[in-house]
């Protein structure tokens, strides 16, 4: 998915082994000792690779974010029409979801931690903005305060995800539960 492991040897094992652990118990429950122990180094080979657990995780989202931002310009570039653009922005993020589960998972949980440390170019909102402003100046989309369409988008589209684990045995199967997304978006915009 992401370039994330492009590294070899124990930096990319510490970078799988913090990936894991934060998608599994949250960024917080996470000590360096227990990535160190997962990645099967000592606590000092770690802090030779990185300054510690929030490096490593701001490294991990950052990755992940500008890979992601990269994906949605690429392909709603390709596709007509504003809520289409925001429907394939759904396809592309729950495709990731479902053959990156800890990438996505991680992500979602630490957003809050990191997005005001990651640069303006690869925060995916700013491509949500693009399409949702040009959606509105040409009728396509209702008129509102195109930060308040952003936050119901997201909201719309990632809370399912982010509970996923937690009630995936009465949600739809996963490629229905995009579908009905997609469907309450193209709703959301009408």
């Amino acid at each position: 998915m992401i370039a994330l492991f492009r590294h070899e040897g124990k930096k990319g094992d510490l970078l799988k082994a913090s990936l894991e652990l934060f998608a599994a118990r949250g960024y917080d429950a996470v000590s360096v000792r227990d990535i160190a122990k997962a990645a099967g180094v000592s606590e000092a080979a770690l802090y030779k690779h990185y300054k510690g657990k929030e490096d490593m995780a701001l490294y991990i989202f950052s990755a992940i974010a500008t890979d992601y931002t990269a994906r949605l310009r690429q392909a709603t570039d390709a596709v007509e029409g504003a809520v289409e653009k925001l429907c394939r922005i759904v396809d592309i993020t729950y495709d990731l979801y479902g053959q990156h589960p800890a990438e996505i998972r991680f992500a979602l949980l630490s957003q809050y931690n990191f997005w005001d440390q990651v640069a303006d170019e690869v925060k995916p909102h700013f491509v949500m903005r693009r399409i949702l402003e040009e959606g509105m100046a040409a009728g396509q989309i209702p008129r509102r305060e195109v930060y308040f369409w952003i936050t119901a988008f997201t909201g719309v589209m990632l809370q399912p995800l982010a509970q996923y684990p937690y009630f995936y045995d009465v949600l739809p199967a996963f490629d229905e539960l995009k579908e009905q997304v997609k469907e309450l978006v193209r709703k959301l915009f009408a």
